[in-house]
C-alpha cells in the first residue's frame, strides 16, 4: 500500500514511522525546502503517548532526548514558593524530536543524531519529499489523487495514494480545503516565547529554576519556564536551555497587537511571528515590561533572549477526522490545535499515530479509531480553553469552560467506559 502524508513535522513523521514499520510505502510531502529545521515552539513536554510511541518505535534508545523535571512550583513576586507539588515530566524540544524522528523515518544524519539506526528488513520505503505543497486532493473509486506543487519551479503533478494522512499543522491548508467552515478565532492574548542558554544566566537564577517547572502569575497573564536540551540535544548542565512562555492579554484591535504581529519587513502575521522576524522596538518594549512586573530571575531571562517570537492564541472547533470512506484521515494539529497551556499537541500526534497503526494493522475499526481520536481532541481542547480562562480571563469564564469540559468527560465515560485525558 502507498500512503501519502501531508506535512513533515512531528505528527507527519510519527505517522510515517509507524506506517512504514507495518511494511507500507510512505511519501511525506513537506513545504519546507530544507532538511535543516529550527522549531518554533522550542520546548515540548513528552507526555505518556509520546513516550509510548518512542518506546515502541524509536531505534535510538541509547540516546537520551529529554531533561527530567521533578516538580512544579508557583512563585510569588518575592520568589517565595506559593505552591509546589511533585510532577515528574520529561522536557524535550522540537529540534531534538524532529531530527530523532527523521533518523528513524528516512535515515537523516544530523548533529542531533550522527548515527542512524539500522532498519528491520520488512519495512516499507520512506520518502521525505520537501519543497512540495499539496494544493488539492480528491477521491476516485479506488485511490486518492493528490495534486502536488513543486515550490522550486512551480510545476504540478498528481500522485495516486491508497491512504492519505493529513498532518499539516494548526494552520492546515488541507483543513481549509475540505472544511472551510472551520476558522480560527483569536482568544484575546498572545504567547511570547524564548530560550536562554543556562550558562549565560546568573547562578542564583539557575538555582531557582533547576530541574523544576516554574510559574509566576501577573496581572492579565503568567509566565511558565522549564529546562530543555541545548544545542545538538545536549543534556549537560550549563549547555541546556531555559525555555519560557509568557502569556499577556492583548486586544485584537489594539495597536499593541498590530505592532507585535508585524515583522521586520512590514508583513503582518495572523498566527505566529517567526524567530528572527520580531522588530527591535517591539521586543524592547516587552523587555521593559518584564523588568516592571516580573521577578528578577524571569526578567533576566527575557532580557537575555536574543531570538524571541510570538504566537497569537486562537481556538478552532474540532472538525471531521475521516473523509472519503476512511481513505483520508486528519491527525494532530491539522485535526484540531490546542491552546499551549496543556502542552498536548505532540501527545495528540503520538496517540493518533499509535491508533493509525492499529487501524492499518486491522486491530481496530475505522469507527473505533474515529471515536477515540475525536474524544481525545474534544476533551483536551476544552481543557486547554479552561486553563486559558483561569489565567487570562477570570473566574466566571473559567467556571463556564470547566463545566463544559467536565460534561464532555462524563458523556465520554458513559458512552465508552473510558476517558482520554491528560492532566
Amino acid at each position: 500500500m502507498h500512503v501519502v502524508i501531508i506535512g513533515g513535522s512531528l505528527a507527519g513523521l510519527m505517522h510515517g514511522i509507524a506506517i512504514k514499520r507495518l511494511g507500507h510505502d510512505v511519501t511525506i510531502f513537506e513545504q519546507h525546502q530544507s532538511s535543516t529545521r529550527e522549531g518554533q515552539a522550542a520546548g515540548i513536554v513528552t507526555m505518556e503517548h509520546s513516550q509510548n510511541f518512542l518506546d515502541r518505535h524509536d531505534l535510538l534508545k541509547d540516546q537520551p532526548y529529554a531533561v527530567n523535571c521533578s516538580s512544579v512550583q508557583i512563585l510569588d513576586k518575592n520568589l517565595k514558593v506559593k505552591i509546589e507539588f511533585q510532577r515528574p515530566m520529561m522536557m524535550s524540544s522540537w529540534n531534538v524530536l524532529y531530527y530523532r524522528l527523521r533518523a528513524n523515518f528516512d535515515g537523516l544524519a544530523s548533529s542531533y543524531c550522527t548515527q542512524t539506526p539500522a532498519e528491520p528488513s520488512h519495512v516499507g520505503r520512506a520518502l521525505y519529499d520537501q519543497g512540495k505543497r499539496v494544493n488539492n486532493i480528491h477521491s476516485d473509486d479506488q485511490k486518492v489523487q493528490v495534486e502536488v506543487e513543486n515550490l522550486a519551479n512551480r510545476s504540478m503533478s498528481t500522485v495516486s495514494a491508497d491512504q492519505v494522512i493529513v498532518a499539516d499543522g494548526s494552520a492546515s491548508q488541507t483543513r481549509h480545503l475540505l472544511q472551510p467552515q472551520l476558522q480560527h478565532s483569536y482568544a484575546g492574548y498572545v504567547a511570547w516565547r524564548g530560550t536562554v542558554i543556562e550558562s549565560s544566566v546568573s547562578r542564583e537564577t539557575r538555582s531557582i529554576f533547576q530541574n523544576k517547572t516554574t510559574l509566576h502569575t501577573t496581572p492579565g497573564g503568567y509566565i511558565a519556564l522549564y529546562t530543555i536540551p541545548g544545542e545538538n540535544g545536549s543534556l549537560e548542565p550549563g549547555r541546556r536551555l531555559l525555555n519560557y512562555v509568557w502569556y499577556t492579554n492583548m486586544a485584537a484591535d489594539s495597536s499593541d497587537f498590530q505592532q507585535a504581529m508585524t515583522d521586520t519587513a512590514g508583513r503582518q502575521h495572523h498566527h505566529t511571528l517567526p524567530i528572527g522576524k520580531m522588530r527591535s522596538q517591539v521586543w524592547e518594549k516587552q523587555r521593559k515590561l518584564a523588568h516592571q512586573i516580573l521577578p528578577p530571575p524571569f526578567a533576566e531571562l527575557v532580557d537575555k533572549t536574543t531570538q524571541p517570537f510570538i504566537s497569537a492564541i486562537s481556538d478552532i472547533d474540532v472538525g471531521q477526522a475521516v473523509f472519503f470512506g476512511g481513505k483520508v484521515l486528519f491527525v494532530g494539529d491539522a485535526l484540531v490545535p490546542f491552546r499551549p497551556h496543556v502542552a498536548c499537541s505532540t501527545n495528540q500526534a503520538a496517540l493518533n499515530a499509535l491508533l493509525v497503526e492499529q487501524l492499518l494493522a486491522g486491530d481496530v475499526s475505522l469507527a473505533s479509531w474515529e471515536r477515540q481520536v475525536l474524544d481525545y481532541a474534544h476533551a483536551t481542547r476544552l481543557r486547554s480553553v479552561t486553563w486559558g480562562c483561569w489565567y487570562q480571563v477570570g473566574y466566571l469564564s473559567f467556571l463556564t469552560s470547566k463545566v463544559m469540559h467536565l460534561a464532555t468527560l462524563c458523556g465520554q465515560s458513559l458512552r465508552n467506559g473510558y476517558i482520554y485525558m491528560t492532566e
